[in-house]
This record gives C-alpha cells, sequence and structure tokens, in this order.
C-alpha cells in the first residue's frame, strides 16, 4: 500500500500576515484534529503567490514545503466550493491547490477532508489522496 499524499491548498490576497496564515492553519488542524503533521505535507498555492512574503514566513516557520501550482492546472479541477472571484478564471486556489497537490485531477483518489475554509485575508483547504486521517 502507498503512503497518503496530504496537501494544505493556500489562497490569499497580497500582503496577508503570516499570523494570518499560521492561525487559519490552526484552525484547520484543529478541526481535523491533528495533534501532529501527517508526513509528508505540502502548502499548496497558485504560482503567482508562492513569494508571498507573509505565505512564505508562515510555511518556514511551520517546517512546511511552499509549492507554487500553474494557475493553468488549476482552473481544470472541479471543487464544491464556487469560486469568490470569477473574473480571474480560477476555481477556488484553496481547494484546487489542496486537491492538485495530491495528483488530481489525474489521481482519482484526491479528495478534501476539510473544505475551504476562510480567514480575512486567506483561505485553505486540505486534501488526501487516500484515507480520511492520518
Amino acid at each position: 500500500m502507498t503512503k497518503p499524499v496530504w496537501a494544505i491548498g493556500i489562497g490569499c490576497r497580497q500582503a496577508v500576515s503570516a499570523d494570518e496564515i499560521r492561525d487559519l492553519l490552526a484552525r484547520a488542524f484543529a478541526r481535523l484534529g491533528w495533534d501532529a503533521l501527517p508526513p509528508g505535507l505540502t502548502l499548496c498555492t497558485v504560482d503567482s503567490k508562492v513569494r508571498e512574503p507573509g505565505l512564505v514566513r508562515a510555511a518556514m516557520a511551520l517546517g512546511l514545503p511552499l509549492v507554487g501550482l500553474d494557475a493553468a492546472t488549476l482552473s481544470t479541477i472541479d471543487t464544491p466550493t464556487p469560486s469568490a472571484g470569477p473574473d480571474r478564471g480560477l476555481p477556488p486556489v484553496a481547494e484546487a491547490a489542496a486537491l492538485a497537490g495530491c495528483g488530481a485531477p489525474q489521481n482519482r483518489s484526491a479528495h478534501l477532508v476539510l473544505p475551504r475554509i476562510q480567514g480575512p485575508a486567506s483561505t485553505c483547504a486540505v486534501a488526501c489522496s487516500q484515507g480520511v486521517t492520518p
């Protein structure tokens, strides 16, 4: 049996603070009942946000890799939550990035274990390639 792949998708506005991202992730981890992070967990976002200072600092503080994903790839992924910004041509970044981080759309076992939750200037969602919890 292969190990599950876990990914957290992050969507954010420009100049989001690292504190906001960490607080949002703490809420996500609490909802999932995670006392420890699953091995191999990655933070994923649209490639245009991968150098956003608050996002980079939050990833470093948590010791998680930050992966930028191509907007064209994210636009091919169906998500359950409608986009708040349809003018951008993307589905909700958090959900699409989490699913893409687990190999969607090619990996059919990729699924959300935590649909999008929102902070003041950020969103996150969590996906896994199999199972429900670590």
